[in-house]
Order: C-alpha cells, then structure tokens, then sequence
C-alpha cells in the first residue's frame, strides 16, 4: 500500500511538544499537498503557537518528524529552514 502522505509539501508525523506535565501538542500528524490551504483553530491554550513554533524551527519538538519536500527538517533551525525554502 503506498504512503499516503508521500506527495505531501509538508509533513509532520506524530509531533509532540511537552512543557513539564503540560502537554502542549500530542502527536500531531498532517499532510499539507502543493495547492491547498489549511487553517489551524482552536481555544486559547490549545497548543497552536507552540506547534507553529515547531513548524518554524524556534521550537524543537519531543518526538516525532518534519519534513519539508520529502526532507526531514526536524533538527534544521530557522535559518536553515528558511534556506531550504529558498531552494
């Protein structure tokens, strides 16, 4: 069976991002394909800036993975991010 994530732009599997016993994101998994459009939603408190933050670098998560264009980008910090971008 093929991964269904594999054409995905943007990838997170089972990201996670803990603030002592505060669980802040809990194995978030996403696929984001060339062309669409997503909206991240929900109460204040709820985890979005912190799982932004980890999208951009700023924040490194727990566990789990980024991968931007097929490439794992998880350890990559936002600079090196931003270059990846540019590429």
């Amino acid at each position: 069976m093929p991964d269904a994530m594999s054409d995905a732009l943007f990838e997170t599997r089972q990201l996670s991002k803990r603030f002592g016993g505060l669980i802040a994101t809990d194995g978030v998994s996403l696929a984001i394909r060339p062309g669409e459009l997503h909206a991240i939603i929900g109460p204040n408190g709820a985890g979005k800036t912190t799982l932004i933050a980890q999208f951009a670098g700023e924040l490194r998560p727990d566990s789990g993975s980024i991968f931007f264009g097929g490439e794992d980008i998880t350890a990559l910090s936002t600079a090196d991010r931003a270059e990846q971008l540019a590429q």
